[in-house]
């Protein structure tokens, strides 16, 4: 069950094999070598070189699209008001925690911050 979802509790195994959840513990820890981590957070800023690469990226795109479509594709543009759309995830750090072997590195998540 380990193997299959990281994020199993403990109490789920001990109602699904009806055993302690002392046994659960010493089996997913000493028997297997899972320990229990939560996400290691770290920033989502795009550093300058990463913006710029987006920016050319996204002209070298519209580019080959006009110009395989011509004035067909300036006409299903639609422009408007600048607007901002903020992300919630509501997983707390608790809610990350899910079992990895002792040589697996530790998972990621990232801040959600508004970008400028």
């Amino acid at each position: 069950m380990v193997r299959a979802n990281g994020r199993v509790k403990q109490k789920d195994i001990v109602d699904d094999e009806g055993i302690s959840k002392e046994r659960v513990h010493h089996i997913v820890t000493t028997g297997l070598g899972y320990r229990k981590v939560s996400a290691c957070w770290v920033p989502r800023q795009l550093t300058v070189e990463m913006k710029a690469q987006r920016k050319d990226m996204c002209t070298q795109l519209l580019l080959e699209r006009y110009n395989a479509e011509g004035e067909a594709f300036l006409q299903r543009l639609l422009t408007g008001d600048e607007s901002w759309a903020q992300h919630y995830d509501p997983e707390c750090k608790a809610q990350s925690m899910e079992y990895r072997h002792k040589t697996s590195p530790s998972p990621r998540k990232f801040k959600v911050i508004s970008s400028t």
